[in-house]
């Protein structure tokens, strides 16, 4: 093959400029228009610069308006379908564990077969059985698109090749940033070349960088936000104007580069209400399409079921942007979301949504669930997909997505991108049946998925790009990150359905190591004469791996970080105090409460006092509430309330300990019974939603749990229980509270009495500390009660660890117990709460917790920002 040598001016008339991706075209037309502008023009013609598929896609089009008879283009995702229809109905179907995944891999194979003109003769010699499963399905494939005049694109520039004689073809073709052409394509050239039109491969100059240099890191996060400062620093210096940053692996760490970028090149953004455009870095890995929260939500939206639904999905669709009236009832639907957390529901039916949105003041929610269960009930049971689409977008508009506010530019391009995805799903009726709104929705996810959506933006300054995206581009300086010996070259992934020996010999893409290191070498020459100023970096250590550097790398000079000149970036909480303009001022007391008002709150007003006075102030001065975590099942509160409840049952019926060894284990097995019912009942009156099978795996621990500890009780010598979950008002400092005991005990051999607090999980007495006092209740409780008190206790009843913690005055009072002086404590205790009570009265707030226990507890760290005040910010990928 002979293509002609000559480089072309792409701005001639008719000529065109043919890249490998869309993003190389759009940059390119961004370059040219630079260029212009930059020589004074105020007017020239616009480039004719497409990606390879665009093309063929145009010249198709040319094709039709031409009136040449062509077959019925298939598209991408209707050709997927077809797939997967052969290998649902093939003898193989029973063996593929994901039949989507095999349909997408056997669609790849198709294509890689026509793309590199492969002998099927020579295949089928070296045919293992996944191959000759394979080819059974390509048989039937070819059987159907003759059938029906169908041609999927894998065959597409093969069909165009043979009737370009009679389409008007551009003058000059320039091929810009391509690695690699394939057999098929470097056919359709030459048949181009036959018709007239000339034909130029932009060849990368062999140039070698001024300054070329290796640098390692200890991890790839360390790695990334010094390319990130590096790019800062010849920005802030003027030194570059188009900086490149290359990952080969970009598309699994895209959230944590742009997460690093955000914070190093605009930290402002971080803010809460701060635009995000135009930025000064642009990430070319493009997320999924149903990652864009505006497609998120409709696609929660069209999940609803009359009938059933997670809470999850009800509490995101409440808390979403993107449905009618959302900023009119934010406050509202907010609330709602709580309420239903609260209640511990884990689904709920659409009725009973909207009774539950006419309680809770959303009467805009509940007509839009009124218009759409009106619409959904009208639905049939199967339509084609084109009538899905359209019924699809009328539930939407009938719950007012996508919301009463204007949409910003990212999210209105999400809105056109949806639109898209609509269209594609109605094309599938060229090729399926009618299909239940189920299968319709799961199509509709999948090809959301399978969009990869970037918004399109002004030119930044800084490209992070893979590296195959970096062909034909040029910088002012370049950073190439990942080069370890894991990625660089990468390991070979040969095509599942292919025999091996053969995609070695007819060297496919990712066939062997071999090719693979060629290919590598390649592109790093390409990349080292596309700036002046490349570093190449690798990490020492990934997660728990630990890496080496790249063998393609070992001649490059190596420097230290410190080299590089680094940009100096604080993090974002601490560029305030750095300021000049900065006052800083102490305010660490609320207004104090007037003479006569009694402070409410209860008994938490000294435990949140002696955890963090900050946190009392949040929570019972300002109402500030952490929103309850959801938990499916029963959670632990439920499982304590349920000990609480059956001890409390089973202790009015058995009051003494006399009773309670008087009893034989069948009579005691009985009335645990009967309590752990009156337990579950009031479980139930919470949870309406409480499955019966998990409500009898419940019982059944309820009972051995119980039964081994009144085995502990028995062991204690003579008392009667007195008082079971009482409760009574008390009055302390000025601070009124109510205050309850589990369980008051009164001893037969003094009359005095110990106070008994339930715990479900490991509790230790040293809460009870004056210095540390993180659980003050029973204190409280022991120091306002009006009888001689023996001593208090935890009841530990968890299970594997079944015991009693405590001070009293003689240890022999229970199991566990430790000797103290109870009067004395009861003084210490009463000085220390009453300290605790003032210092709230009087509106001490200061953020100062008890310890990193009592942080990690507390959810008023967005108020408080405790965290800021750490030396440094760490990235946490969980978040």
């Amino acid at each position: 093959m002979s293509l002609a040598a000559h480089a072309l001016e792409p701005a001639a008339v008719g000529a065109i400029v043919v890249t490998p991706s869309p993003r190389l075209a759009r940059l390119l037309k961004q370059d040219r228009a630079l260029e212009n502008l930059r020589a004074g023009n105020q007017v020239w013609p616009t480039p004719h610069i497409l990606p390879w598929e665009a093309w063929l896609e145009e010249l198709w089009e040319q094709a039709l308006y031409a009136g040449l008879p062509l077959p019925a283009r298939l598209d991408a995702d209707q050709e997927l379908w077809i797939w997967e229809r052969i290998l649902a109905t093939a003898p193989e179907a029973t063996e593929l564990l994901d039949l989507p995944a095999a349909a997408e891999a056997a669609q790849h194979c198709w294509a890689l077969i026509h793309a590199w003109q492969l002998d099927r003769r020579e295949i089928e010699a070296a045919a293992s059985e996944d191959t000759r499963a394979f080819l059974g399905w390509a048989r039937e494939f070819e059987h159907l698109s003759e059938l029906q005049a169908w041609l999927e694109p894998a065959r597409r520039a093969d069909h165009l090749a043979t009737r370009l004689g009679k389409l008007p073809l551009p003058p000059a073709v320039e091929l810009a940033g391509f690695q690699e052409l394939t057999p098929q394509q470097r056919a359709f050239l030459v048949a181009l070349e036959h018709r007239g039109a000339r034909v130029h491969i932009q060849e990368e100059p062999a140039l070698t960088p001024r300054q070329l240099v290796r640098v390692r890191f200890t991890d790839r996060p360390a790695e990334i936000e010094a390319a990130a400062r590096w790019a800062r620093s010849l920005l802030e210096r003027g030194e570059a104007n188009k900086v490149g940053v290359l990952l080969p692996d970009l598309e699994r760490l895209a959230r944590q580069v742009d997460r690093i970028f955000t914070r190093v090149l605009e930290p402002s953004a971080m803010l809460p209400g701060a635009t995000t455009e135009p930025r000064c870095f642009n990430i070319s890995a493009a997320p999924p399409l149903d990652a864009q929260p505006l497609v998120h939500a409709a696609l929660l939206a069209l999940e609803l079921d009359r009938a059933r639904n997670p809470l999850r999905r009800i509490c995101s669709l409440l808390h979403s942007s993107f449905l009618g009236a959302a900023e009119t009832e934010r406050g509202a639907r907010a609330v709602l979301a709580r309420s239903l957390r609260e209640r511990g529901i884990t689904e709920i039916s659409i009725p009973a949504l909207r009774r539950t949105c006419q309680q809770h003041g959303c009467p805009e929610m509940e007509h839009a669930l009124a218009r759409w269960t009106a619409y959904d009930e009208a639905l049939p049971g199967r339509q084609r997909p084109s009538t899905w689409a359209r019924d699809f977008s009328r539930l939407l508009e009938a719950l007012g997505w996508p919301g009463e506010r204007s949409l910003s530019s990212q999210e209105r391009q999400a809105w056109l991108a949806w639109n898209d995805v609509l269209d594609r799903l109605a094309r599938l009726d060229a090729v399926s049946e009618p299909m239940k709104r189920s299968e319709a929705l799961a199509w509709l996810k999948r090809l959301a998925s399978r969009k990869r959506h970037q918004p399109e933006s002004e030119l930044a300054p800084v490209q992070v790009l893979s590296v195959n995206e970096a062909l034909g581009l040029h910088f002012d300086a370049l950073w190439v990150a990942g080069l370890d010996e894991e990625s660089w070259p990468p390991a070979p992934r040969p095509d599942p359905f292919l025999p091996l020996a053969l995609q070695r010999r007819h060297r496919l893409p990712h066939c062997s190591a071999e090719r693979e290191r060629e290919v590598a070498q390649r592109l790093w020459q390409r990349l080292l004469a596309s700036a002046p100023y490349v570093v190449a970096s690798w990490p020492e250590q990934d997660e728990d791996r630990e890496l080496s550097l790249s063998p393609l790398l070992r001649n490059v000079p190596e420097v230290t970080q410190a080299d590089l000149g680094l940009s100096a970036v604080p993090s974002y909480a601490w560029m305030p105090p750095a300021s000049a303009q900065t006052e800083e001022v102490k305010d660490e007391r609320g207004p104090a409460l007037e003479p006569g008002v009694v402070a409410s709150g209860g008994s938490r007003v000294f435990q949140l006092q002696a955890l963090c006075p900050f946190r009392a102030f949040a929570e019972l001065r300002l109402g500030a509430a952490a929103v309850r975590l959801f938990e499916p099942g029963l959670s632990r509160i439920d499982r304590g309330e349920a000990v609480h409840a059956a001890l409390e049952a089973f202790w009015r019926c058995v009051a003494s300990h006399e009773q309670l060894c008087a009893r034989g284990a069948e009579e005691l097995r009985s009335l645990l019974v009967e309590a752990i019912e009156k337990a579950l009942a009031r479980v139930r009156a919470r949870r309406d939603d409480l499955p019966p099978r998990l409500a009898e795996l419940e019982r059944c621990r309820l009972l051995r749990l119980l039964e081994k500890w009144l085995e502990i009780e028995k062991q204690r010598p003579p008392f009667r229980v007195i008082e079971c979950e009482q409760r009574r008002q008390i009055e302390l400092a000025g601070v009124r509270a109510e205050v309850r005991a589990d369980r008051v005990d009164r001893l037969e051999e003094d009359g005095r009495e110990l106070i008994i607090d339930y715990k479900t999980g490991t509790c230790e007495t040293g809460a009870w500390k004056p210095e540390h006092f993180a659980d003050p209740q029973l204190p409280l409780y022991a120091v306002t009660h009006n009888q001689p008190v023996a001593g208090l206790a935890f009841a530990q009843i968890k299970t594997g660890d079944l015991c009693f913690k405590g001070l009293a005055h003689s240890p022999h009072l229970a199991p566990g117990l430790r000797s103290a002086d109870i009067p004395a404590q009861l003084q210490r205790w009463r000085e220390k709460l009453e300290e605790l009570g003032t210092r709230f009265r009087e509106g001490h707030a200061q953020v100062d917790p008890l310890d990193d226990d009592a942080c990690r507890r507390c959810r008023m760290w967005p108020l408080c920002r405790v965290h800021e005040a750490a030396p440094a910010v760490q990235e946490n990928e969980g978040e």
